[in-house]
């Protein structure tokens, strides 16, 4: 994530994102510790929208209004993430279960990642936390809100650099086809489902069996079987914990 820009001795601000209409709105201060400052705690809550049928990005505008009440917000590919903030980890959790509930009603059956509650300096570290938290969810179609606390096996290979990398590596050969990367990562998403993956794309399943038969060819690894499909999900995370989340 590029560096924020530095405000003063004491704060840090969220990048300016645009509202609903498209217009810049004003950036929201986020209190670091320091002298002269009450210690500000922060919470983070990611929407992933990878999945969405009618597309991220008109999510990401309807999103707008919700997160216009957050202490700020970051918006990445297939993602958005709002920040809350309070000056104790009950006010600061009590915010994030509101503000998970009203994107709940919103978004219907979409992934939510939530992060625990820091310290404001550890912003982007809360940032990044509910991102992979709401990655896993939408591999694994869980139940929302999830936090990476519910994933230790994924938390526990992204541990590993050297496994991460490795495991990542398994993607290389389909670095020129960006669209074989999506149905494999719709395919696992939707547990397999050639149809619904179909559906979702608004192709013919029979465009699904041919990247399917390609990604097996290019990768060496089937995603029909159940050790293909482990090690090329595993693959997928890796490649989102280095910032190139599927799209």
């Amino acid at each position: 994530m590029a560096a924020q820009p530095e405000l003063s001795q004491h704060a840090r601000r969220i990048p300016t994102q645009p509202d609903h209409r498209g217009h810049a709105r004003p950036d929201a201060a986020v209190p670091v510790d320091g002298e002269g400052t009450e210690p500000s705690h922060l919470a983070a809550v990611t929407v992933d929208f990878t999945t969405c049928a009618d597309g991220p990005d008109r999510r990401r505008q309807v999103c707008a209004h919700v997160l216009d009440r957050c202490t700020g917000h970051v918006v990445a590919p297939g993602r958005v993430t709002a920040l809350v903030s309070g000056t104790s980890t009950r006010t600061v959790r009590a915010e994030q279960e509101r503000l998970v509930r009203r994107l709940e009603k919103l978004f219907a059956n979409l992934p939510i990642g939530v992060s625990r509650v820091g310290r404001g300096a550890e912003r982007d570290e809360l940032v990044a936390e509910a991102c992979r938290a709401a990655t896993y969810a939408s591999l694994a179609l869980a139940d929302s809100p999830t936090s990476v606390d519910a994933h230790p096996l994924e938390e526990a290979m992204l541990a590993n650099g050297e496994l991460t990398s490795t495991m990542t590596a398994l993607l290389d050969p389909l670095a020129d086809h960006e669209e074989f990367i999506h149905t494999l990562y719709l395919y696992l998403a939707f547990d397999r489902d050639r149809q619904r993956v179909a559906r979702h794309l608004t192709v013919h399943p029979r465009t699904v069996d041919y990247r399917l038969r390609r990604i097996a060819a290019l990768t060496g690894l089937h995603p029909q079987t159940v050790s293909g499909a482990g090690k090329l999900l595993a693959a997928l995370i890796g490649r989102t914990h280095h910032g190139a989340a599927p799209r």
